[in-house]
């Protein structure tokens, strides 16, 4: 177990390089965290690229998620199209943006289930979205209707 102190700097720092499109500085950390850590270490990291991709969202959709019964959803066909990783991506970040910390541990925990490389796959599609959704955040608010999120 790595732990919070060591984890949150090697977390950031992940996010950075992805943010950076340094993917392959990204997963040597990232193959760090999943050597040196545990499941709770990864899922930290999960639960931080997830932050810096509600910062992007709330810059998307400024108005959004407002109010007690307003939530982010997913499109209808997005489990048709996506690989299992974007899905993933998707859907965690979903649960994080709701607020809904059983849903996003049960997600991840899945995961978990599938192998060392599939969930680490998993977590660099979710650490994609988060700087997909950075670069479209820059470009100024959507002007699209909020509860999706972009592919």
């Amino acid at each position: 177990m790595i732990g919070p102190t060591g984890l949150d700097p090697l977390a950031q720092e992940i996010v950075r390089h992805t943010l950076d499109d340094r993917p392959v500085l990204a997963a040597a950390l990232l193959d760090v965290v999943g050597e040196h850590g545990d499941s709770a270490d990864m899922y930290g990291v999960c639960c931080v690229a997830a932050e810096v991709a509600r910062g992007a969202m709330q810059a998307l959709y400024p108005d959004a998620g407002m109010t007690v019964r307003e939530y982010w959803a997913l499109p209808d066909h997005t489990s048709s199209v996506l690989d299992e990783h974007r899905l993933f991506a998707r859907r965690f970040l979903v649960a994080q943006l709701n607020r809904d910390a059983p849903m996003s541990l049960a997600l991840y925990s899945a995961t978990e289930g599938r192998g060392y490389q599939d969930r680490q796959e998993s977590v660099c599609a979710l650490l994609a979205c988060a700087r997909d959704l950075v670069r479209h955040a820059e470009a100024g608010p959507a002007i699209s209707e909020p509860g999706g999120i972009p592919t």
